[in-house]
């Protein structure tokens, strides 16, 4: 059945970003079932699912039938109706919850169907702001080295590092511009926190003032960067980012769409840096993957400004999909999982910190349920294996060989548990990647 499905996947199935050659390789495993934090393969063998479903929506474990049951009745009661010109409770019912649990002075909210879809919309939303604001000159968004964003194109032109799909792509939107990283393990100017004096977020003044401040509209980060494996900003980072936005009139957008709704310890991760966007984006956890959902939420102040937002998916304001995020979210404020997220957060960060006794691995990283073990060929000089090693590669498949889930990011290893992730479940993970380390490491020569 196994090698049917495969040949069947390549015949009919683009598998995204995924080398046929890895699935022709058997090294693709066919997910045919989840219970609680663990998944299953075609084969029958288990998984510990240190990833959350591998891009982390998955907060409240797989199986949860009351989620399946509010979009049942839903869709009994009405499964669709536009997002444009008409109104249906259960889109209106999620913004009012979300607005209240919203950072700083967010309030109203645009639902879209996944994170991509959720940055595309605060572009949007940013553009349209200062148009209606007589500032029509605005147009460049800044991000960040590094970073990532999503993968439709006004998002993918925000991506800060070179890959097959940013260079398959081109030419990608103009207007999108780059700040150097908040990358302190690595610093991209060989500086060295504290005694930087947040250089890397100071660079932001200047690249401003270089393109032009009437024509810089918006500024996009992520809270904690992925495309280096779960990196948060140092203190004080995004306070010196908010006062230079706020000096020439850019609006802040942050990326929330992997940290928000409890992933790092706290419901929104901005709350860990006391960060107030003016615009914000979600998806992933508002609905724990149950259903395909993204959010992008800004002031009233921006939104009063914005007669009619030109905008239309088919599928936003979903009702069903609106639905299954009441239910998850009422499920991770009922089991207190952002809570959770924290303690086991921190004992999963200490269970990485025990495996850089390892001769490959570098700096352990993170915040609450995100973190990274960077994996190093010399840990002196921080020196990262050469790309033909496939090193991260190497370690998820050696995982996978010990029972768990998780992946590769650029030179890290990133792990993003389910919220619901247990003590005994941590030990469990810890000693896979241990056990993983150490394949990996003797078959490579080192003692």
């Amino acid at each position: 059945m196994g090698s049917t499905t495969i040949k069947d996947a390549l015949d009919y199935l683009f598998i995204h970003n995924t080398a046929k050659q890895d699935i022709q390789d058997g090294k693709v495993p066919v997910i045919v079932r989840g219970e609680g934090d663990y998944v299953f393969d075609e084969g029958g063998n288990k998984y510990l699912d240190l990833m959350a479903g591998n891009t982390r929506p998955n907060a409240i474990g797989y199986g949860r039938e009351e989620v399946a049951k509010a979009m049942y009745d839903q869709a009994m009661k009405l499964h669709y109706f536009t997002p444009g010109f008409f109104i249906t409770p259960p889109a209106v019912q999620l913004a009012k919850k979300l607005a209240s649990i919203y950072p700083g002075e967010l309030k109203t909210t645009c639902f879209v169907c996944d994170g991509s879809e959720a940055v595309e919309s605060a572009f949007k939303i940013a553009r349209q702001y200062h148009y209606y604001a007589n500032k029509q000159r605005r147009f460049k968004i800044v991000s960040r080295q590094m970073a990532y964003h999503g993968q439709t194109m006004g998002a993918l032109s925000a991506l800060g590092f070179l890959n097959p799909m940013r260079n398959v792509m081109a030419p990608l939107v103009p207007g999108h511009v780059f700040l150097i990283p908040p990358y302190c393990y690595r610093c991209p100017i060989n500086l060295t926190y504290p005694a930087c004096d947040l250089a890397c977020a100071d660079a932001l003044d200047s690249l401003i003032h270089f393109e032009g401040p009437d024509l810089v509209a918006a500024f996009i980060a992520e809270t904690v960067m992925q495309g280096v494996g779960a990196l948060p900003p140092p203190d004080g980072y995004f306070d010196r980012i908010r006062q230079i936005c706020d000096k020439y009139g850019v609006l802040l957008i942050i990326d929330e769409v992997i940290v928000g709704f409890g992933r790092t310890g706290k419901m929104f991760g901005c709350q860990h840096y006391n960060i107030k966007p003016d615009i914000m984006t979600m998806a992933k956890q508002l609905t724990a993957g149950y259903a395909p959902l993204g959010a992008t939420a800004t002031t009233k102040k921006i939104a009063d400004a914005i007669p009619a937002f030109l905008h239309l998916h088919t599928y936003g304001n979903h009702p069903v999909c609106c639905v299954a995020a009441m239910k998850t979210l009422e499920i991770i404020e009922k089991e207190r999982l952002v809570e959770n997220s924290a303690e086991m957060g921190k004992y999963f960060l200490d269970g990485l910190k025990s495996l850089q006794k390892h001769p490959i691995a570098g700096e352990a990283r993170g915040i609450g349920l995100w973190c990274a073990l960077e994996i190093v060929q010399d840990k002196k000089k921080k020196a990262p294996f050469p790309a033909k090693d496939a090193i991260t590669s190497q370690l998820t498949l050696a995982g996978r060989d010990h029972g768990v889930i998780f992946r590769g990011m650029s030179n890290a290893l990133e792990f993003a548990p389910p919220l619901t992730i247990t003590r005994s479940e941590v030990e469990e993970g810890i000693k896979a990647v241990d056990k993983a380390l150490y394949d990996v490491e003797k078959k490579m020569g080192y003692k």
